[in-house]
């Protein structure tokens, strides 16, 4: 693919709006598409992260195992426009959740170890990327919140 259609496809994207010259060129560079089925896992709890995923189409649910099960939690879908797989970028730490394609789904990969790089060459899209990370995950712990309070709430 084209470094110049990567271009486009994240300036399309809610998440990367409003990055352009250099650093749309930069972020560009370290990121590719991907495309995965229905059902398809992308990562499972306990791999080490290597990319930040932004949806194009489609369809991601972030899963937990149940402790003792075999049973599945879905704790957030993410769409058209979102990211997962945040933490890669942070850490190189193993997953804390898995990430499955509930619809077939086009995305962008960004290489998480190069996007910290470039944090460094180019601080301005370090602080972009990064306070739009910061937001995503605050949003994503209010809603856990409230997941939570919900669970808890119910009388049994």
């Amino acid at each position: 693919m084209e470094h110049d259609e990567i271009q486009t496809r994240l300036r399309n994207l809610a998440f990367t709006a409003g990055i352009f010259g250099e650093s749309l060129d930069q972020l560009a560079s370290v990121t590719r598409p991907v495309h995965w089925k229905a059902d398809e896992v992308i990562f499972r709890e306990g791999d080490v992260g290597k990319a930040l995923f932004l949806v194009e189409e489609g369809k991601v649910a972030v899963e937990v195992q149940r402790p003792a099960s075999s049973e599945t939690v879905t704790l957030l879908t993410v769409g058209r426009g979102q990211a997962f797989g945040w933490s890669s970028v942070f850490y190189a730490r193993p997953k804390s959740a898995s990430a499955r394609a509930i619809e077939p789904t086009t995305a962008l990969a960004i290489d998480a170890r190069a996007l910290t790089a470039l944090f460094d060459k180019n601080p301005e899209l370090g602080y972009t990327i990064t306070r739009r990370l910061l937001q995503m995950v605050s949003e994503r712990l209010k809603a856990t919140r409230v997941q939570l309070l919900d669970v808890y709430s119910r009388p049994e």
